[in-house]
C-alpha cells in the first residue's frame, strides 16, 4: 500500500520487522540494506538529490518512522502482527506499552493476572491509537536504574549513577525539561513551516490563476488579432476591387476612345483610297484634253481631303499600375502590431506615433510655411537648406528637430548594402532575398578578395564624413537549436577601420573598432549584450533573451554614426531603448560598417539590412537620438 513510507534509495516500502529505516540529514529515510550496500560509502537520496558521505555522517535510526510502520500495520496489516510472548505464531490482539510486546489473547490474560504486570496498559488493536510513551529507558550499564538525564557535552541519555561516575563535571538536565525545551523549539518549526507552506499555497494559487489568466488572455488576442487582420484583408480585398473596377473602366473608356478613332480613321482611309484610285485611272486613261478639264476637279478634291484629314500619329493611352509607397507599407506592416504587457501599452499611449515626414514633405512645407519670408529664411538658413537639398537626392532624409535648421539636427538614413564580393564564404552567405546566413555557401567558392577570419560581411563602401548623424539598423532572427553555453558568439554589428575588418572572426576588442556583440555569457549564465570600444567593454546588459532550445527571437538594432560629434549610439528598436553611446570616436580614418552572424549548427541567425526609405523613423525614435547625441 502506497501510504506506507519508503526507502529513498532503492524505493522498497517499510515494513513491520524489516529493515529499519535510517534518517538522513535531509530527513528522508533510507533502509538498513541500503546503508550497508552503499557504494564508496556514499548514499544518494532520490527525493531531492542530497548525497550522503556515510565516512563523515554517522546515521541514525528513524524511530519515528518505525512507529509510523507499526501503526500502520495495526491498522492495515493487522494479521501480520504475532504473539512477541511466548513467540508461537499466534495472532496478537493487544499491546503492551511498558513491556513493549503484543500479545494473543492467551498471553494478554497471564499478563493481566501476574502481580508484576497487572497495572501495565494494554491496547487492543482493533480500536490502536497512535500514544506518546514516556515509560523511563533503563541504563544499559546500570540497570535497572532509568535514563532521566541528558549530557549536554556527551549528547547522551544517563542515569543517577552515571551522572556520579562518569560525567560529574558535565553539564546536565532532566530529561523532561530538555525534552519540553525541545517541544516548544518543534512547535515554532511547526509554525513556521505552516506558515511559509500556507504562503506557497497562495503562491501556487496566484499561479494557477495567473496561467488560467494568461490562457483567457492568450484566446482573448488571438481573437482580437484575427479579427484585426481579417479586416486589413477585408480592406485589401476591397481596395483591389476598387482598382480593380477603376482599371475596368479605365479599359473600357480607352477602348471606346479607340474605337471611335479607328472608325473615323477607317473612314477616312476609305476616302483616300477613292481619292487615290480615281487619281490613278486619270494617270491611265486620260488625254491631254481629258486632263485639261480633270485637272482643277482632281486638284480641290485632294485638297479638300488633305485639308480635313488626320495625318498625324495619336499615342495609344496606357494604364500603368502606381505602387508608389509600396515599399514603405510593407516596411509598416512587417513592423504593425505588437504582444506588449499592459504596463508597455500604456507607456506606448503616451507617445505619438504619427508617421514621419520624408524629406519631400519637409521641403514643400517650408516652402508654404515661409513663402512671404523666403529670402529671410535664406539669409539665415540657406546653407542647412541647400544641405538638405543636396542630401535628399541621395539618402532620405530627417530633421530630428523640425524648429532647428541646422545640419547637426538633420539625419541621414544612408543607402548601405552588403558587399557580396568580401563576404566570407567559408562560414556565412547572402540567401536570394538579400539576407546574411551563418552558413557556408554550397553554390559560391571564396576568391581574392574575400574576409578569410571574419564571419560576417562589410559595407561596399566606408561611411563619409558627413558633418551629421548617419543611421542604418539591422534585424536579425534568432533560432536557438541548442541551449547555448561556453561564451558562444550569436551575432555583431559595428564598425571599424578598414584594417581591423579581418584580423579575427570578430571586431569586438580590436583597437580601432566599435560594436555590439550578442553572446552567451559565462559570468551571468545567459545571453548578454556588450558594446565595445577600441577594445574595452562599455557595457554589459544581461538577460538579451532567453537561453532556451528550439526557440526564436527577433533583434531590431539600430546605429548611429556621427562623425561631427565623434559618437556611435547602439539603439535597441524593439525596446524603444538607447543601449549604450561611445564618446570620442576616432574619426580620423574611414571607417566600415561591419555584420557578423556566428556559430551555425548551434544557431540559426538571419540578418536583414534596414536602410534608406526601410527604415520607421518615428518621432519617438527622432527624440532618443536627440538624446543620445546631446
Amino acid at each position: 500500500m502506497d501510504i506506507f513510507p519508503k526507502c529513498s534509495v532503492c524505493h522498497q516500502q517499510f515494513v513491520f520487522k524489516g529493515p529499519a529505516p535510517y534518517l538522513l540529514p535531509c530527513l528522508h529515510a533510507v533502509c538498513e540494506t541500503c546503508v550497508r550496500s552503499a557504494a564508496a560509502g556514499v548514499i544518494a537520496c532520490s527525493s531531492c538529490q542530497t548525497e550522503v558521505n556515510l565516512t563523515d555522517t554517522r546515521l541514525k535510526k528513524d524511530a519515528v518512522r518505525q512507529k509510523e510502520v507499526f501503526h500502520l500495520t495495526v491498522q492495515h496489516r493487522p494479521t501480520e502482527l504475532l504473539c512477541t510472548h511466548e513467540d508461537d505464531g499466534t495472532q496478537a490482539v493487544c499491546w503492551c506499552r511498558e513491556c513493549e510486546e503484543l500479545l494473543c489473547e492467551y498471553c494478554q490474560n497471564m499478563h493481566s493476572s501476574f502481580k508484576l504486570t497487572r497495572k501495565h496498559v494494554l491496547q487492543n488493536l482493533s480500536d490502536f491509537k497512535p500514544v506518546i510513551s514516556n515509560i523511563p529507558t533503563p541504563c544499559s550499564i546500570h540497570s535497572p536504574d532509568s535514563l532521566y538525564l541528558f549530557d549536554r557535552r556527551c549528547n547522551i541519555l544517563i542515569c543517577g549513577r552515571c551522572r556520579f561516575e562518569g560525567h560529574a563535571d558535565h553539564e546536565v538536565e532532566k530529561l523532561d525539561v530538555v525534552a519540553e525545551s525541545i517541544l516548544k523549539q518543534l512547535d515554532q518549526h511547526k509554525t513556521e513551516l505552516a506558515t511559509l507552506q500556507a504562503h506557497q499555497q497562495s503562491n501556487i494559487q496566484n499561479i494557477r490563476r495567473g496561467t488560467e489568466i494568461t490562457d483567457t488572455t492568450s484566446n482573448t488576442l488571438t481573437e482580437n488579432i484575427g479579427h484585426t487582420f481579417r479586416t486589413l484583408r477585408a480592406q485589401l480585398e476591397q481596395r483591389e476591387k476598387e482598382l480593380l473596377t477603376d482599371l475596368d473602366g479605365q479599359t473600357k473608356g480607352a477602348k471606346t476612345t479607340l474605337r471611335t478613332r479607328l472608325n473615323t480613321c477607317e473612314e477616312a482611309s476609305k476616302k483616300c483610297s477613292e481619292v487615290l484610285d480615281y487619281v490613278t485611272k486619270v494617270l491611265t486613261y486620260a488625254s491631254q484634253s481629258d486632263l485639261l478639264e480633270l485637272e482643277s476637279s482632281v486638284r480641290e478634291a485632294t485638297r479638300a481631303f488633305l485639308d480635313t484629314a488626320e495625318t498625324q500619329t495619336q499615342d495609344i493611352p496606357a494604364a500603368v499600375f502606381n505602387t508608389n509607397g509600396l515599399s514603405k507599407l510593407k516596411s509598416n506592416i512587417s513592423r504593425f502590431g505588437a504582444v506588449v504587457t499592459k504596463e508597455l501599452e500604456e507607456e506606448y499611449a503616451r507617445v505619438s506615433d504619427r508617421e514621419t515626414q520624408t524629406e519631400h514633405d519637409f521641403i514643400a512645407e517650408m516652402v508654404i510655411k515661409y513663402k512671404n519670408t523666403i529670402d529671410d529664411i535664406k539669409k539665415r538658413a540657406s546653407d542647412t537648406i541647400d544641405f538638405i537639398l543636396g542630401l535628399s537626392n541621395e539618402c532620405d532624409v530627417h530633421l530630428l528637430k523640425p524648429d532647428v535648421l541646422d545640419k547637426s539636427m538633420v539625419l541621414k538614413c544612408i543607402h548601405l548594402k552588403y558587399d557580396t564580393d568580401k563576404v566570407n564564404l567559408d562560414r556565412t552567405h547572402i540567401n536570394t532575398e538579400g539576407d546574411l546566413i551563418n552558413s557556408m555557401s554550397h553554390t559560391r567558392s571564396a576568391g581574392k578578395g574575400r574576409l578569410k577570419n571574419y564571419w560576417g560581411t562589410c559595407s561596399t563602401i566606408p561611411l563619409p564624413l558627413a558633418d551629421c548623424p548617419q543611421y542604418w539598423e539591422t534585424e536579425t532572427r534568432v533560432g536557438l537549436d541548442k541551449t547555448l553555453t561556453g561564451g558562444i558568439l550569436i551575432l555583431e554589428v559595428g564598425v571599424c577601420a578598414e584594417g581591423e575588418m579581418d584580423m579575427t572572426h570578430c571586431v569586438a576588442g580590436r583597437p580601432h573598432a566599435y560594436s555590439l556583440i550578442v553572446h552567451h555569457c559565462t559570468t551571468h549564465k545567459g545571453i548578454c549584450r556588450i558594446t565595445w570600444k577600441e577594445g574595452k567593454v562599455v557595457l554589459h546588459l544581461p538577460d538579451t533573451i532567453p537561453n532556451t532550445a528550439g526557440a526564436s527571437h527577433t533583434l531590431h538594432y539600430g546605429v548611429v554614426y556621427d562623425d561631427a560629434r565623434k559618437k556611435i549610439v547602439f539603439i535597441d528598436v524593439k525596446e524603444n531603448k538607447v543601449m549604450s553611446t561611445l564618446d570620442n570616436v576616432d574619426c580620423s580614418q574611414p571607417l566600415w560598417p561591419m555584420f557578423g552572424v556566428y556559430n551555425t549548427g548551434l544557431l540559426t541567425v538571419s540578418m536583414r539590412l534596414v536602410e534608406g526609405s526601410d527604415i520607421n523613423m518615428t518621432e519617438e525614435k527622432k527624440a532618443m537620438i536627440v538624446k543620445a547625441l546631446s
